[in-house]
C-alpha cells in the first residue's frame, strides 16, 4: 500500500516537478493551495482504474420476487429484492458490473452465454422462469464497485504497477488543465501514456487483475 503523501511526494518529484503545484523551496512537496486539487484528481484516477479493472469486489445477495424477471443492480433495490445485510453495503452509484452469480450450494452460473441469465444493460440481470425455479429463493452476484474516494491521510491500495498509471492519469489531468497549447500537448502525452500503460497491463495481466480462482467468501458471509 502506498500512503496519499507518498503519492503526492512522488508526484513532486517526478511528473509534476516543474509545475506551479510544487514548492519551489523544498521540490518534494506539493503547495498547500494544490493539495485538494491533486486529491480531486486522485480520486478520478481510482475511479477510473476501477472502473477499467476489477479492483474492488463486493457481493450482494439477490431474492427472487414474483413474476419479476429482470433486477436492476440499483439502490432502490435495498429492502425488496437485494439484500446486503450478510454482505458489504451495496450503492448502485459505486456499481460497475456483474461478475458472478452463485447458486445456494456455491456453484457459479454462466451469464450472457447460454440466455438463461443475460445483462441487458451494465446494471440489470434477467433471468428465465425455468432458470429462476432452478435457483431456488435467491442467489448471491459478486460485483466489480468503484473504488471508493480517499482523504489525504489515507493509502492508495495497487498492484504496483497501477500505481504508475495512477501518476500518468493524474500529471494528465492537471497539466492539461494548465494554460497553453504546450500544456495541452505535454498533458495529451501523458494521458497516451497512461492508456499505453494500462493496455499493457491488462494484456498482460500484470497486475493480476484477471478473474481465475473461484471466489467462495459468500459461504462465510451466511449464505449457506
Amino acid at each position: 500500500m502506498l500512503s496519499f503523501a507518498s503519492f503526492s511526494e512522488r508526484l513532486a518529484r517526478g511528473e509534476l516537478k516543474n509545475t506551479s503545484a510544487v514548492e519551489q523551496t523544498n521540490l518534494g512537496e506539493i503547495c498547500p493551495e494544490y493539495m485538494d486539487s491533486i486529491l480531486s484528481l486522485t480520486n478520478q484516477g481510482l475511479k477510473d482504474l476501477s472502473t477499467r479493472f476489477a479492483l474492488v469486489k463486493k457481493q450482494v445477495d439477490l431474492i427472487f420476487q414474483d413474476l419479476t424477471y429482470r433486477y436492476a443492480m440499483d439502490s432502490a433495490g435495498i429492502g425488496t429484492y437485494l439484500d446486503d445485510s450478510q454482505t458489504e453495503d451495496f450503492d448502485g452509484d459505486d456499481f460497475v458490473k456483474i461478475l458472478n452469480i452463485w447458486d445456494a450450494d456455491g456453484l457459479d452460473h454462466p451469464i450472457d452465454t447460454n440466455g438463461h441469465i443475460m445483462t441487458p444493460t451494465f446494471n440489470s440481470i434477467r433471468f428465465t422462469k425455468a432458470k429462476m425455479t432452478e435457483l431456488g429463493d435467491k442467489v448471491r452476484i459478486r460485483y466489480q464497485s468503484k473504488h471508493p474516494d480517499i482523504t489525504e491521510s489515507d493509502v492508495i491500495d495497487l498492484p504496483p504497477n497501477l500505481e504508475t498509471a495512477l501518476q500518468l492519469y493524474v500529471a494528465s489531468q492537471y497539466i492539461s488543465h494548465m494554460n497553453g497549447p504546450e500544456h495541452t500537448t505535454k498533458g495529451d502525452a501523458y494521458y497516451a501514456a497512461y492508456l499505453r500503460h494500462i493496455g499493457e497491463d491488462e494484456s498482460r495481466n500484470l497486475s493480476s487483475t484477471s478473474e481465475i480462482a473461484e471466489d467462495t467468501r459468500f459461504q462465510d458471509r451466511g449464505f449457506v
